[in-house]
Formats: structure tokens, C-alpha cells, sequence
């Protein structure tokens, strides 16, 4: 073609084509930034939303330690403390405790005294699960507590035993769950399920105590806790509750 035999017509084209790579280029570059601004937005958005949620978290376990040291501390004063104080009166009365009447009240305060010390010693480390394993320190704990509460501990046979580092948070878990039935739920039974999947371990604890509303269940200190050392071990959970019903918590730990 003759229009193409003029170097000047073929100039032209080059530079609009050139011009349109350039304007494309451009507009690629522009969308692309864009593309990943909103890409780095929102991955900080998340990091925010993350950091916030582990500041939260953290927070909700120092709440939670320090409501056990208090617990601890109440136990060592009022009862530990009051105890030894009762021994300590009878003992330097060299005439009073060799009567029948001090020797049945020092008999009575030892058991006592031994428990309430076993109380502490197991709220600062379940040294049970570590001995005995967990199955058979919730089967105790299930004693311990029958004459207030039916608890019944149903362990699959695909039930495999977990790290013991992982089976201490479990029974925290369990152990805050139960002590939550026992003062607010009013329940009469409660359910323990364990069971083991190839992806997860599966625990659902249920009651059939008065219920809760679930719009409700961040407000208390104990559920916080619970849901404070579920995300400890990194777990899902879900909460189910109607009123008059009971609840169920279920908690899938994974594997991987």
C-alpha cells in the first residue's frame, strides 16, 4: 500500500500505538495500585482487628488469673487460716486439748484442713491429670460433686489421649464449665462427650439447667474464662442455649 511507503504516515501510527501502550500501561498500573491498596487495607484492617483481638484475649486471662488468685487467697484465709487458727487455740491449751471434746475437734479439723490444702494445690496445677490422666481425674471430679450434681462422662471409643500439656487446658475448661453449672444453672445433670475425629477432638458439654440468652453470654467472668482458654489452644467453639433448656458448648480442637 502507498500509505505505508511514507515514512511520516508510518511515524504517526508508531506513536499512537506507542501513546496507547503507554496510556494502558498507565491504567494497569493505576488499577493494579488500587488492586493492592485495598489488598493492604484490608489486610490491615485484619491485623488491627487481630491485635485487638489478642489484646483481648490476653486481657480476659489476667482477668480470669486474677479472679483464681483471689479465689486461692479466700481459701487460704478463710478456711486454711481459720483452721490452723482453731488448732492453734486448742494445741497451746495443754489442758483443754486432752479432753475428749479437743481431740474431736482437732480429728475433724485435719480432714479438713487436708482437703481445703488440696483444693489450692489443684487450682495452682492439676497435678491429677499429669498422674492419673484426664479421663480418670474427671471421673474423681464427677465423684466430688454428685451429691449437688449428676455428672456423666461419655468417652467415645475413638477417643484418643492428647499431648498432657493440651489435656491440663482441657480440663480447666471443663472444670470452669462445671463450676459455672453449679452456681448458676440450676441444673440436675450434666454431660461430658469426648471424642476424636482425623481432623479434630471433639468435646460437648452440656446441662439441663435453667439456660441462658446467648446475646448475654459475654457478660459473665466465668464464660469469659472458658472461651479465654478455649482460644488459648486455638480451638473453634460454639454455644448453644435456650431458656428453661439447658446449654451446650461444643469445642473442636484440630489436630493439625
Amino acid at each position: 500500500m502507498e500509505i505505508w511507503k511514507d515514512p511520516s504516515v508510518l511515524i504517526f501510527y508508531l506513536i499512537v500505538i506507542l501513546l496507547f501502550i503507554i496510556v494502558f500501561t498507565f491504567l494497569f498500573f493505576l488499577l493494579h495500585q488500587k488492586s493492592l491498596k485495598k489488598i493492604l487495607d484490608t489486610e490491615l484492617k485484619r491485623s488491627k482487628a487481630e491485635i485487638l483481638h489478642q489484646k483481648n484475649i490476653v486481657k480476659i486471662s489476667v482477668d480470669a488469673q486474677e479472679e483464681e488468685r483471689k479465689r486461692i487467697a479466700r481459701i487460704i484465709h478463710d478456711d486454711i487460716g481459720n483452721r490452723i487458727h482453731i488448732l492453734s487455740v486448742w494445741l497451746n491449751n495443754p489442758e483443754a486439748w486432752q479432753s475428749e471434746r479437743a481431740k474431736d475437734i482437732i480429728l475433724k479439723q485435719l480432714p479438713a484442713l487436708s482437703e481445703a490444702t488440696r483444693t489450692v494445690s489443684h487450682a495452682l496445677y492439676p497435678v491429677d491429670v499429669e498422674h492419673i490422666g484426664l479421663i480418670a481425674t474427671l471421673e474423681e471430679m464427677a465423684v466430688n460433686v454428685s451429691a449437688s450434681l449428676n455428672v456423666q462422662l461419655v468417652i467415645s471409643h475413638f477417643y484418643h489421649t492428647p499431648p498432657l500439656a493440651m489435656e491440663i487446658q482441657i480440663y480447666r475448661i471443663i472444670q470452669e464449665f462445671l463450676n459455672n453449672v453449679l452456681k448458676h444453672a440450676q441444673a440436675s445433670q450434666m454431660q461430658i462427650h469426648l471424642r476424636s475425629t482425623e481432623q479434630y477432638l471433639a468435646i460437648l458439654l452440656a446441662d439441663n439447667g435453667k439456660g441462658f440468652k446467648l446475646t448475654e453470654v459475654k457478660k459473665g467472668m466465668g464464660l469469659h474464662n472458658i472461651e479465654a482458654r478455649i482460644q488459648v489452644i486455638q480451638a473453634a467453639f460454639k454455644w448453644k442455649s435456650t431458656e428453661g433448656k439447658g446449654s451446650q458448648l461444643l469445642i473442636l480442637i484440630s489436630k493439625q
